[in-house]
């Protein structure tokens, strides 16, 4: 377990690494299967007591170990859902002004390529306290990050893919692909949204050849990933 520098208030991920070591994680997306699939995740939970990495507005379901986010415009919107239970990690890409809005604690700062298209050019790599890979979604990053506390095992919970449903369900609210709001609640275009699924796609198996064994254990677009382990 690390501890905070009296007089640093920003810790890195350098500073986290083994700091979990042996500890099974669950990463929880906001997909909207954690809503569908609530009461066999609560369980899960308490079965096998996790460490958890929670991404972007899920606090009405769990709140979590840690707390990751990695974009602006949901930071902004939806930053004050956190809780003084977790441990705070954000971005590089996020400026403090803007972290500010929401949270003045202690944090641990991410340190990866923000930037798309430099993160496009990388291979997945970790090297002295820099994330290297094309991390398109918050909870693709945090596989990585668990990975590098020393996870043993790694679940993700909610990370159903922009598209697992039918577009004219989702359009329609019958379906949703967040678990706040209901039916379309991305901000991309549907067309954008399934581009974002092939590159998320194209991120968990590079994530995979990398060594890192994980298993989406709620229904997802990437179904090769996906393992039945709910009851």
């Amino acid at each position: 377990m690390f501890f905070w520098n009296k007089i640093r208030k920003i810790k890195t991920i350098a500073d986290c690494i083994g700091s979990e070591k042996g500890k099974t994680f669950l990463v929880i997306g906001a997909g909207g299967t954690l809503r569908e699939y609530s009461e066999p995740i609560k369980a899960f939970i308490d079965k096998y007591k996790p460490v958890t990495i929670g991404i972007n507005k899920m606090t009405d379901f769990h709140v979590p170990d840690y707390h990751l986010w990695t974009n602006s415009q949901r930071w902004e919107e939806f930053g004050g859902c956190i809780s003084e239970k977790s441990k705070m990690m954000f971005g590089s890409g996020l400026p403090s002004k803007l972290i500010k809005k929401h949270f003045t604690g202690k944090y641990i700062k991410v340190d990866y390529a923000a930037s798309l298209k430099k993160a496009s050019l990388q291979k997945i790599d970790y090297k002295k306290g820099f994330i290297y890979g094309n991390y398109r979604t918050a909870g693709c990053l945090a596989i990585m990050i668990a990975h590098l506390l020393g996870a043993s095992e790694i679940f993700i919970v909610g990370m159903d893919g922009f598209t697992l449903h039918k577009r004219e369900d989702v359009e329609k609210g019958l379906q949703n692909q967040h678990v706040y709001g209901k039916g379309f609640t991305d901000d991309a275009s549907w067309e954008e949204c399934v581009e974002k699924d092939r590159l998320v796609y194209e991120n968990l198996q590079s994530i995979e050849n990398f060594g890192i064994n994980f298993r989406i254990i709620t229904p997802t677009v990437f179904e090769k990933f996906y393992k039945k382990a709910l009851e």
